[in-house]
């Protein structure tokens, strides 16, 4: 091991201003990349694309909110109102927040979260420039190193999706290079120990994914050192366990009350997102999205476009450069210990990094070991696509290494570099990067104050997972409470009402305005405020009319008052019934529209909802889109031997009368699915899940012709009276 330098690495006794002048260039770059576009818009546009990044600057405002007030930080009743939030399940970044409190002050939230931005790949650049040059000895390799790992795709990737806590990843490389110097005896254990403990904390304070993945691959790390290293070296890595112990002890002793508030106060259910939505794929290697400039070509486009989750997620790529030089370090370190453990740790990431299965431009083709993980806590959240950010940092090792070691010409190393460059090179147009920050004038002029009052429960349309109005509530002070939010999870009581999934986009909900005065009764709602600009505002005014209630149009957004007495008899209603009722006539129209499909004597292959759309056999206001990461609250397609499957989400007291309706006849029935239930079945009852029922043509084809004949009591009885029935 003495003579393996990554893990016995140099001492240097020079570079007194070299972190300086390699933190001055990698902020240069950011600025120059992301920054350009925000001069003279610092407070009206942000770096990043969609809802996130306007639902960072809620966190950003909540944190200066909470300390002003001298309220509990890790509870809210703003959002999901009345019921509250427990915020310790979302990512409010509280460090980040902390540090952005200056800002915020003098400039507002947007401003503060566009400069977190701007510095988050910098910090991280830094921290593995100087884990590289502990390595190396050598600063240009170690520049190149840094950018790898800084300005690497994931980085690239999350920040445009506006993560915050994925993004602040600094204290990472800081920890490995903590655990080089204690090996090399440079600091004695107690100062080792305070040195993780603050890392640990850091890092927890920044993102508990990150924390939880990091401490995950690092105990992985200790336990491939061992196999690979022996003697001295064996007995230097056992003796860091017990520091390292005592140095997570302290970290969760001080961090004790967010842990309190992480499990001992509720948990937010089952992850957000199934293992398998978010993952990488094989192809994504060495074809890069647009974040990189080769992605932003019309071949790469099509071709990234069939892999699974959204653009900030598909950030495994590496580059063929890189592969070629990892593949010169294996074969100039591969005797050597140090570079054993390199390459393996880089192909536990890369496995890791498929998930569940491997795939091949969008198909999965081989079962992957990532599966056993999605059963523990916190890791079952974390999306295997994000273990990117671990093989960037192998990877900056491993070419820091390279170009410090090889015996290749000057010329050669250059030619090498810049090629590793050029093709990690992110999309140099900076409009990119930048969104406008939209806001209506009720909210800019607080004209809300004269409609609203403090602390009214507001149902805002586009819903809060659109972002727009968690950062209107952020504009205004947090002057109102809202009937909703995005906090990644959700509560129960509000994810099993029919209306939240409407307000999600599932636009095909039956009996839509007895819904929405379902949940406005339910959770108290005192006015519906709504953007004229989105896209859905017409189906929205289609469903509030209903209401029997003016609307007023003030300053850019539609108001509609709820007086207190309003639908009094839709409060006693309940939640599990409402929710039965629209499961039950949504399943019935699409058995209804398929069993027509098969009576027609369409092709049983090509039954799916967009045919079903085409020949006019769903209701005329179900939207089907044809996007394959379309929210949708229901599916059917063949099933094997001829037969159908038809899928509904629900909760298990939502869809248990359409089990017990369906199960003499169906072929199968999944719950939750593809699990099989059974009538001793007990599954959880706080989770919304898909049910798959399955039927044989003939059954199906006979069980629409009964709908038509014998309308069940849910079609047949109104909204108020058959959910008190329980029809």
């Amino acid at each position: 091991m003495a003579n393996d330098r990554a893990m016995h690495p140099r001492r240097l006794h020079d570079g007194r201003y070299q972190w300086p002048a390699a933190f001055l260039l990698f902020l240069a770059f950011s600025i120059l990349l992301f920054g350009s576009s925000l001069a003279g818009h610092l407070t009206t546009a942000y770096i990043g694309h969609d809802e996130d990044p306007r639902i960072y600057m809620w966190f950003l405002r909540w944190w200066r909110y909470a300390l002003d007030q001298h309220i509990n930080p890790f509870f809210t009743d703003l959002l999901w109102a009345p019921h509250g939030f427990n915020l310790a399940w979302s990512a409010f970044v509280p460090l980040p927040a902390w540090i952005a409190i200056p800002i915020g002050r003098a400039l507002g939230e947007a401003a503060a979260y566009n400069v977190l931005c701007i510095i988050a790949l910098p910090l991280a650049a830094l921290s593995a420039f100087l884990l590289c040059r502990r390595v190396t000895g050598a600063f240009w390799p170690s520049i190149l190193g840094g950018y790898i790992f800084g300005f690497s795709p994931y980085m690239l990737a999350q920040m445009l999706g506006g993560h915050l806590n994925l993004i602040f990843a600094f204290a990472i490389p800081l920890l490995v290079l903590a655990v080089f110097r204690r090996l090399d005896g440079e600091v004695p254990a107690w100062r080792f120990t305070l040195e993780i403990a603050v890392l640990l904390i850091v890092q927890f304070l920044c993102g508990i994914e990150l924390f939880a993945t990091m401490t995950l691959f690092g105990g992985f790390a200790i336990l491939i050192a061992l196999v690979f290293f022996d003697g001295d070296s064996r007995a230097r890595l056992v003796r860091l366990i017990g520091p390292l112990a005592a140095a997570y002890a302290i970290a969760m002793l001080v961090v004790s009350p967010y842990l309190y508030y992480l499990f001992m106060r509720g948990s937010a259910g089952a992850p957000a997102w199934p293992p398998a939505r978010f993952t990488g794929d094989l192809l994504n290697f060495i074809i890069p999205t647009e974040v990189n400039l080769f992605g932003t070509f019309g071949l790469a486009r099509a071709i990234t476009g069939k892999f699974s989750g959204d653009l900030y997620e598909k950030s495994v790529y590496v580059g063929i450069p890189l592969l070629l030089l990892i593949e010169s370090y294996r074969r100039m370190k591969w005797r050597t210990r140090a570079g054993r453990f390199l390459i393996v740790m880089l192909a536990i990431t890369v496995v890791a990094s498929f998930g569940p299965a491997l795939r091949v431009a969008g198909r999965a083709v081989l079962p992957m070991p990532w599966a056993i993980f999605t059963i523990l806590p916190v890791l079952s959240g974390a999306l295997a696509a994000r273990f990117a950010i671990y093989t960037s940092l192998v990877i900056s090792v491993i070419a820091a290494t390279w170009f410090s070691d090889a015996p290749a010409r000057t010329s050669t190393k250059i030619i090498a570099a810049a090629s590793v460059a050029l093709f990690l090179v992110p999309n140099l147009v900076p409009s990119f990067w930048k969104s406008r920050l939209d806001i209506p004038a009720f909210f800019t002029d607080r004209a809300y104050a004269n409609e609203l009052a403090p602390r009214e429960i507001v149902l805002p349309l586009p819903f809060p997972d659109s972002g727009k109005s968690m950062y209107w509530q952020a504009d205004s002070d947090m002057y109102f409470r809202m009937a909703g939010g995005w906090t990644v999870t959700s509560p129960f009581e509000f994810t099993r009402m029919p209306a939240v999934r409407y307000f999600y986009g599932a636009i095909d909900l039956p009996e839509a305005a007895d819904q929405l005065k379902a949940y406005i009764a339910r959770f108290g709602v005192q006015a519906v405020i709504a953007d004229p600009e989105e896209t859905n505002f017409p189906i929205w005014q289609q469903t509030l009319a209903p209401l029997g209630i003016t609307a007023q149009n003030e300053k850019g957004v539609w108001i509609y008052k709820i007086p207190g007495d309003s639908f009094a008899a839709y409060a006693k209603l309940p939640a599990a019934q409402v929710e039965a009722r629209a499961n039950a006539l949504r399943f019935d129209a699409i058995v209804e529209a398929a069993g027509k499909y098969l009576a027609d004597g369409h092709d049983l292959s090509k039954l799916s909802p967009l045919e079903l759309k085409r020949l006019d056999l769903l209701p005329r206001d179900w939207l089907v889109d044809a996007a394959p990461d379309a929210y949708r609250d229901w599916q059917i397609a063949p099933a094997s031997g001829g037969q159908v499957g038809i899928i509904v989400v629900g909760s298990y007291e939502g869809v248990r009368p359409l089990i017990e309706r369906y199960r003499a006849i169906a072929s199968e029935i999944d719950y939750p699915a593809p699990t099989r239930w059974t009538p001793d079945a007990h599954p959880r009852l706080d989770v919304v899940k898909p049910l798959l029922v399955t039927f044989d043509s003939a059954h199906l084809t006979a069980a629409a012709q009964k709908l038509r004949d014998s309308p069940p009591p849910e079609r047949t009885t109104p909204f108020v009276a058959g959910v008190t029935a329980g029809l």
